[in-house]
């Protein structure tokens, strides 16, 4: 069971050059840095091209008393909003400077504020908040948004919710969340909605929203109150990227109970049709293309009857079909991952915690290029007079380096093949179901704050995993992450 404190902070040593290479797989105790910490709910993380490194949260609510759905029972109630959801810039040399703060709403035991960062045509951009049809036609300031920042000031510049409202391309309940935002090779924002279920682009000069595709339901354990009571739970797309050839690759949350394995990657090309790419995940909350050619998830953590296993988030290499491999583990709710040029990566841990508690991490090479590498080990070789007394040493970095230049990025496997593949999903069975409901574990501590994307709705509304009480609330009570999505 998941106690309060959480993630207490991550140790640097060791040489990290070899995480690079295919199949490596390393502990976060062992090699992160921690690069900013006291953050609250970090949802997302930008790398610059200029050396800096952008990080935005979900915040910690307000003093202003605003209309809100309960996420216990489905129900308008009152919530906490206030500005406390910040935008923040770590400067090369550890300098941060708040760029703006956003909305942030405290409802139940969850927290909605921002979520993610790209940057488009040397502009900064954000997405804020959610909205839902229970509350009304008209959103509050920033809420389902698509926000510019510039000069300490969020200017909308895609509104998300009108979409939903007029269109609701996944035809469930109505609500946007929009969470993943990437810079797309037509120069529009392309914008995963974890609460819509879909994908959508935003012209931001314009302010031109367009549905590109909605993602299918998942089999589930639980009957969807959304979905005409069937046993499927909602797909919750989280994070965009993109491969060369210009196809995207959408992570996918899954809803709750989270079965392991029941997440995965999907695949969606320019004419916006979907298909499994990567199957057999669990909780995947973001994906990048690393300057390597490969792709890289964050796995938000493990759920099992007994709740959410600690320390059990992970960055896991990204393979077309059942062979992605975790390359970090041990990392603490992460939610978000990018990477710079050099293959540095720098992941948001803390994602679910208690205010304070979150920080951005960096993993030096994770994603270094094979040319990146070759450059390393010729800079650091043995000199000749001792070849021979680390001749076995040598052969083991040949083999590590051929081994990695080997590995075929996600346009290479793309290329190679064209067909979807079967989805995965691991079948959820009615034991697990039924050992979660018996579940009587006392609740030990406060529930840990969530700013995890959601959606669902209707009389149970299932914003807050507890909420549900479906999966053992017992269980998860003393400190459970507040996770929505049934």
């Amino acid at each position: 069971m998941l106690r309060r404190a959480i993630w207490a902070g991550l140790v640097v040593v060791g040489l990290v050059a070899a995480l690079a290479t295919a199949g490596a797989t390393v502990s976060a105790q062992d090699t992160g840095t921690v690069i900013i910490d006291g953050l609250n709910g970090p949802q997302g993380v930008l790398a610059a091209p200029d050396g800096s490194v952008w990080v935005i949260e979900g915040g910690t609510g307000g003093d202003d008393t605003v209309e809100m759905v309960d996420p216990m029972t489905g129900q308008v109630t009152e919530a906490m909003m206030g500005e406390t959801a910040r935008v923040i810039q770590v400067m090369p040399d550890g300098t941060q400077n708040v760029a703006v703060t956003l909305p942030s709403i405290h409802v139940g035991q969850d927290f909605i504020g921002g979520a993610r960062l790209a940057l488009l045509n040397g502009k900064l951009y954000a997405t804020s908040g959610q909205w839902l049809a229970e509350l009304g036609e008209d959103p509050m300031p920033l809420a389902a948004k698509v926000v510019e920042i510039a000069d300490g000031v969020a200017t909308p510049v895609g509104d998300m919710w009108a979409i939903e409202n007029s269109v609701n391309p996944d035809e469930a309940q109505k609500d946007s969340h929009p969470y993943g935002l990437a810079a797309g090779p037509d120069g529009k924002l392309w914008v995963t909605d974890a609460g819509g279920n879909a994908l959508l682009t935003v012209s931001p000069d314009s302010g031109d929203v367009e549905s590109i595709t909605a993602f299918a339901e998942l089999p589930g354990v639980f009957p969807n109150p959304n979905r005409g009571g069937e046993m499927v739970t909602d797909p919750v797309p989280t994070g965009v990227t993109f491969d060369a050839n210009g196809n995207a690759y959408v992570s996918l949350l899954s809803g709750a109970p989270f079965i392991p394995g029941s997440a995965k990657v999907m695949k969606v090309d320019a004419r916006g049709e979907a298909s499994d790419y990567a199957t057999g995940l669990t909780m995947l909350t973001d994906i990048a293309a690393g300057p390597d050619g490969n792709l890289y998830a964050v796995q938000h953590a493990i759920f099992t009857d007994q709740g959410p296993t600690p320390n059990s988030g992970a960055i896991v290499k990204v393979v077309e079909g059942e062979s992605s491999t975790p390359v970090v583990e041990g990392l603490s709710f992460p939610t978000s991952i990018s990477f710079n040029e050099a293959g540095d990566a720098y992941v948001t841990v803390g994602g679910a915690g208690a205010p304070g508690s979150g920080a951005v991490v960096e993993f030096a090479g994770l994603a270094a290029s094979a040319g990146d590498m070759a450059a390393e080990v010729m800079a650091t070789e043995t000199p000749a007079e001792e070849a021979a007394v680390d001749a076995g040493a040598a052969m083991t970095t040949t083999e590590m380096m051929t081994d990695t230049m080997a590995t075929p990025g996600p346009a290479e496997e793309v290329m190679a093949t064209e067909t979807p593949m079967e989805e995965a999903t691991a079948e959820p069975t009615e034991e697990m179901a039924a050992a979660a409901m018996a579940t009587e574990t006392p609740a030990m501590e406060e529930a840990a704050p969530e700013q995890l994307p959601t959606t669902g709705g209707g009389e149970t509304h299932s914003t807050v995993l507890i909420a549900l009480a479906l999966l053992a609330v017992a269980a998860l009570a003393g400190g459970t992450l507040a996770l929505r999505k049934s």
